[in-house]
């Protein structure tokens, strides 16, 4: 709704600046006239002006309406350049034969008459021009010296280049607010393509993400089977958070920490003592909103890759509220031999996501050493 309100505003504006245009050149006509008055004129003299000059504008006029409501719409933006050409020329040719075999196109200067468009001479003594059936041509009185008349004009010049103002000036108008229409169109395709991606990238997430919960499931099921019953409980709170909020583009920060607080206890339900987890996440948090799952593929890949039951080894998780409206997160864990921890599916993701929700506006660093991966994410919240 908001694009076709768009799109009829700006119709609108379009329709009133070619309105606007043409009434101030069908006003001239009058105005002209009432100077004329002013100046001693009589009545019949500036009605004969005023229909000389609607006569002379007239043809341009019908020449705008057929390039604006006909030619432009179904020839030029449909990409039928070499239609629109010949029609345009096939128009103005007829436009231009009209007014010269009329010879009511143009005004007649220097013309013997008595009309005010036509005075009987330049300086009260000689016309600069006679009009001749043939065109205008230079009246041998008014230029003495042969060698400084003008070149004679051909009667079809002048309306011609008056009729390219005219379709320029229409074209220049029309393509300046179809790229605005243009520029409306192609960022709602980025908005929904944006959408399609990031709802892409969760479905990504999940499928990945309960694989490897029920793996932990069903190394349970044997070992302990009230942990296993625990276990399924907690997957039940994921589930369901996965399920009925995680498809929203925002959460609360408080959803999002709950999240991971279940998630990490759900992880930690399997380990041993010679696992250290390390969680410190804010108990008094801001009334603020963030994109779901932002964090777990993070968290997931730290339990997965972290994790030794031969050698000691420990997962950290911290989130904290920094300056200038920002939540940082902190996620290390200790790496076993040949573990290539950044190549997973969830840190692509998560990259794709950051990359698209926020561009530049936003600070990833990964710290992949011999002993650890580190990762620090800060991202800019607003309360």
């Amino acid at each position: 709704m908001q694009k076709v309100s768009q799109f009829r505003s700006q119709r609108i504006i379009e329709q009133f600046i070619h309105f606007f245009i043409w009434f101030t050149i069908f006003l001239f006509p009058f105005i002209s006239g009432f100077i004329s008055l002013k100046n001693g004129y009589s009545e019949s003299e500036v009605t004969h002006m005023i229909i000389f000059s609607y006569l002379s504008i007239l043809p341009f006029f019908l020449l705008f309406l057929l390039n604006n409501c006909l030619f432009v719409p179904k020839l030029l933006f449909k990409k039928k350049y070499y239609l629109y050409l010949l029609f345009v020329l096939v128009s103005i040719f007829f436009l231009v034969s009209i007014i010269s075999s009329n010879g009511k196109g143009m005004p007649k200067y220097g013309q013997k008459s008595n009309s005010a468009m036509a005075p009987d001479s330049v300086d009260g003594r000689y016309p600069m021009f006679d009009t001749h059936r043939d065109g205008m041509r230079p009246n041998d009185s008014f230029y003495p010296d042969k060698h400084l008349k003008p070149f004679p004009f051909p009667p079809f010049l002048f309306p011609f280049l008056l009729a390219l103002v005219v379709i320029a000036c229409n074209i220049g108008i029309k393509m300046l607010f179809k790229s605005q229409r243009d520029d409306v169109v192609l960022k709602e395709l980025e908005r929904q393509n944006l959408q399609n991606e990031l709802q892409y990238l969760r479905y990504q997430i999940n499928p990945h993400f309960f694989m490897n919960t029920l793996n932990n499931i069903h190394a349970l099921v044997d070992i302990d089977t009230e942990k296993a019953k625990k276990t399924i409980v907690e997957l039940s709170k994921l589930m369901r958070y996965v399920l009925y909020e995680a498809n929203n583009k925002e959460i609360h920060l408080s959803k999002e920490i709950q999240f991971l607080e279940n998630y990490i206890a759900l992880m930690s339900i399997r380990y041993t003592e010679n696992v250290t987890i390390t969680v410190k996440l804010p108990q008094d948090y801001p009334d603020v909103m963030i994109p779901p799952l932002l964090f777990v593929s993070f968290v997931e890949n730290a339990f997965k890759h972290g994790v030794s039951y031969q050698n000691e080894s420990f997962v950290s998780v911290i989130m904290q509220l920094e300056e200038d409206n920002r939540l940082a997160f902190y996620c290390s864990n200790r790496k076993g031999k040949h573990d290539d921890q950044h190549h997973g599916i969830g840190m692509e993701n998560i990259n794709k996501r950051l990359e698209l929700l926020y561009g530049n506006n936003y600070t990833l660093s990964v710290n992949n050493t011999q002993e650890s991966f580190d990762v620090t994410l800060i991202i800019p919240i607003q309360e």
